[in-house]
């Protein structure tokens, strides 16, 4: 799993707590899908770079299907757990409209910037199998962890944070986009509210030609 930013570095995983939080909404949404394959769920903190992967393993397959978000951070407005909220949507959205078609989609292979829930997240979708790939980490000496995994004041943001925020919070307020790009998106975040982050489908298709 590569990160977006090149200053992107030093990391900490997310807390476990949170990996398993996330563990138990996608199994609780997806439960209809998750009999035919596995989920793998993995977080990264960086110093300006909040980084999300949720993997789909069918069983059978040695493609596992990724669903990728980045989304910037700043440790001196501790909003770590705020852009995990908004990755985590961010993925969902990805992981329906993958699984509502059956894989038939037009997702950003390098990452593509998207206004999301009024702030600029970034998405990729690749197809590397974790396993696979922490076993090639292992033959080429990369076993220790200390090579590419280290502690920073990063995760200090994130334990700061209240511990007792769900992960499914009411929509960010926060604005990143001018006010004219904000108008564009009114419609759907009015209907959005009850029916969940969708971004590739419905009347969101018009971002998705933005992929081309």
């Amino acid at each position: 799993m590569n990160p977006r930013l090149k200053s992107s570095k030093k990391w900490t995983g997310f807390p476990k707590e949170y990996s398993e939080q996330i563990q138990a909404v996608f199994k609780e949404n997806f439960a209809q899908y998750l009999d035919e394959g596995d989920l793998i769920i993995e977080g990264r903190i960086y110093q300006e770079e909040i980084l999300l992967r949720v993997g789909y393993l069918e069983k059978g397959r040695l493609a596992q299907a990724n669903f990728e978000v980045s989304m910037n951070y700043s440790q001196d407005e501790q909003d770590a757990v705020k852009r995990i909220h908004n990755c985590v949507d961010a993925a969902a959205s990805m992981m329906m409209e993958y699984l509502e078609n059956d894989g038939e989609v037009d997702f950003p292979y390098t990452w593509k910037e998207f206004p999301f829930q009024g702030k600029k997240i970034y998405l990729q979708f690749t197809t590397e199998n974790t396993s696979l790939e922490e076993q090639a980490n292992k033959l080429l000496g990369l076993e220790d962890e200390s090579l590419y995994h280290e502690e920073d004041e990063s995760e200090d943001a994130l334990s700061r944070a209240e511990q007792s925020e769900e992960l499914s919070p009411p929509r960010d307020e926060d604005d990143d986009f001018s006010e004219e790009e904000e108008d564009l998106d009114e419609d759907e975040e009015s209907d959005e509210e009850n029916r969940g982050p969708r971004m590739f489908s419905g009347k969101s298709k018009k971002k998705k030609d933005d992929l081309h």
